[in-house]
């Protein structure tokens, strides 16, 4: 299928795996998108609904065709598919690594390159994900509503609407508050 070359080729560009010697094969990478477009199946709702099948590690119809171009689709499942490989490089590092705590004075350290891995996690695919994503609902809104209500807050009171200092708040002269 098409999806596999370009979906690929996109993850590895995010994850910085281009070299000649890479260090995740293809067969890896493919499971990774196809548990990310499960993930990106349950975060955002996106036309047409793709059937996507882990086992076989199936993505139909293919987001890569002409006919099916689903740009939104293949940027999301991309930028999820490098998250969870960064977050699992995140894992593998703090796991080899460790963490050195001391009792007194008190001190929790981590050594390495631990730190450049969690600056990587917050600035780079996931945090990208993760904005695209609060942000899809808003953004691609189809029926936005607004009701309109006398109420103004917690604090007013609309026994107070006669007050001439134009103090609507329920604490101004009710006696059971």
């Amino acid at each position: 299928m098409a999806w596999q070359s370009e979906m690929i080729t996109i993850v590895r560009t995010l994850i910085n795996d281009l070299g000649p010697n890479y260090t995740y094969s293809d067969l890896r990478i493919k499971q990774s998108i196809v548990v990310a477009a499960k993930y990106v199946q349950f975060d955002v709702v996106i036309e047409p609904e793709f059937s996507i099948d882990v086992t076989n590690l199936t993505i139909t119809p293919d987001p890569t065709i002409n006919d099916v171009d689903n740009q939104v689709f293949i940027s999301l499942t991309c930028l999820k598919a490098a998250c969870l490989i960064d977050q699992s490089n995140y894992r593998t590092k703090a796991g080899l690594e460790g963490i050195r705590a001391a009792l007194g004075p008190a001190s929790l350290s981590v050594g390495g390159s631990l730190a450049g891995w969690k600056a990587i996690l917050e600035h780079g695919a996931c945090a990208a994900y993760s904005e695209f994503t609060e942000h899809w609902d808003v953004s691609n809104a189809s029926a936005v509503r607004a009701i309109f209500s006398p109420f103004v807050g917690n604090k007013f009171d609309p026994q107070n609407l006669r007050n001439p200092n134009f103090d609507y708040s329920r604490y101004q002269g009710n006696q059971y508050y």
